[in-house]
């Protein structure tokens, strides 16, 4: 058993799962509703370039501060 920080109570591994994808199906739900709520990861094909790190800097604050 986990116990869940958010609450004081006891969560099988089961629950836990089942939880976890419900949030997740939500979220993905929620995101094709409103595509402009997603987020969008930057993409360089491998092999032929590199971001800056500023680039990497501000866009995992955008996701990290959300």
């Amino acid at each position: 058993m986990i116990r869940r920080l958010r609450r004081d109570q006891i969560e099988t591994l089961e629950e836990l799962r089942a939880r976890l994808i419900a949030e997740t199906s939500a979220f993905i739900t929620e995101c094709l509703r409103h595509p402009e709520l997603a987020v969008r990861i930057p993409v360089i094909r491998a092999g032929h370039g590199r971001f800056p790190p500023s680039l990497s800097e501000k866009f995992w604050r955008a996701v990290l501060d959300e």
